[in-house]
């Protein structure tokens, strides 16, 4: 692969088209060899992108000793790794971190494309980490604390212990427990919280007199830097997770909003039928199968094309 070092850093950016990731993907697939690299290049990049210190470099400074460590290595088998370190470090503008990554007890765990995964954090709480997400965790809990960080969204089974709350940081917002369940987006400019037992403290990072405390069944949203509580509570949020759906007296346009974003497609209905009321559930149904059952209980047809589905119908 051509400018390899530039494609993975792109890759990791999340700057490449869905061709070129695909590229990069492959690229991986092909040896044992391919993969180590790339998970070297990762470990790099995330100890940069989560440097969280405070630690205000001298770029200059730290691109000559980049430099210097790339011209000491053109012999040595580690040069096209200190090229890496360097360019990472000239983008994240934090120095050279390579030999502090390794010192670190840090884990990162990050998902692709329609990847959900399943953590076991050592305190016993386990997470399951939505598509294109990232989470931030110790490999040892503190004594006193338990940190972790999220960036995207993630479903928190959180284990009970009084003398140590658990915290997630986001961006803009910090949710503390004690031990309970939700589920979690945690985005710079969105984030959201629906709590299915136990309660959650809800704030902003820069200023915790902003929050709300949330028990079971409530939810929370944060938007243009402030925190709203809203009324009811969203049973599918977690639907990525339980690929489970319930729809309760839902207008249909609502229904289709939710299939549209879990199986990314694009869902157009009719005026005449965008309020027909649906209650139903379905239980580990691919989209086929629900729009099946929603064509009967509702007098509907529906047309696909790709990712592009019209429902029609009479009326309700």
């Amino acid at each position: 692969m051509q400018n390899l070092e530039f494609k993975i850093l792109a890759y990791l950016k999340d700057e490449l088209d869905a061709k070129e990731r695909l590229l990069v993907e492959q690229w991986v697939a092909l040896s044992p060899a391919n993969e180590k690299t790339f998970a070297e290049i990762e470990k790099i990049y995330l100890s940069a992108a989560y440097d969280s210190t405070g630690f205000q470099p001298n770029v200059d400074k730290a691109w000559a000793k980049v430099a210097l460590a790339i011209e000491q290595s053109k012999t040595s088998s580690f040069t096209f790794m200190y090229r890496m370190a360097a360019m990472i470090a000239l983008v994240a503008g934090l120095g050279f971190l390579v030999l502090k990554y390794q010192n670190s007890d840090e884990l990162v765990a990050m998902t692709g494309d329609k990847e959900v995964r399943k953590i076991e954090l050592t305190d016993g709480t386990v997470v399951w980490l939505n598509e294109h997400s990232k989470l931030t965790y110790s490999k040892m809990m503190a004594d006193n604390e338990r940190m972790v960080s999220l960036d995207g969204q993630a479903y928190f089974d959180v284990a009970k212990d009084a003398a140590r709350p658990f915290r997630i940081l986001g961006e803009k917002t910090t949710v503390e427990v004690l031990g309970t369940s939700f589920d979690l987006i945690s985005k710079a400019n969105y984030a959201n919280v629906n709590v299915t037992s136990g309660l959650v403290s809800f704030a902003l990072t820069d200023n915790n007199e902003i929050k709300v405390v949330l028990e079971k069944g409530n939810q929370a949203t944060y938007k243009s830097n402030t925190i709203i509580k809203n009324e009811g509570f969203d049973v599918n949020a977690s639907a990525w997770m339980t690929q489970d759906f319930v729809f309760k007296s839902s207008p249909l346009s609502q229904v289709v909003d939710v299939l549209s974003e879990h199986f990314d497609v694009k869902i157009k209905v009719d005026d005449a039928i965008r309020n027909c009321l649906i209650t139903s559930s379905f239980e580990d149904k691919n989209l086929d199968q629900i729009l099946n059952t929603l064509d009967i209980i509702a007098n509907i047809k529906h047309e696909k094309k790709g990712k592009a589905i019209r429902l029609t119908g009479p009326g309700c």
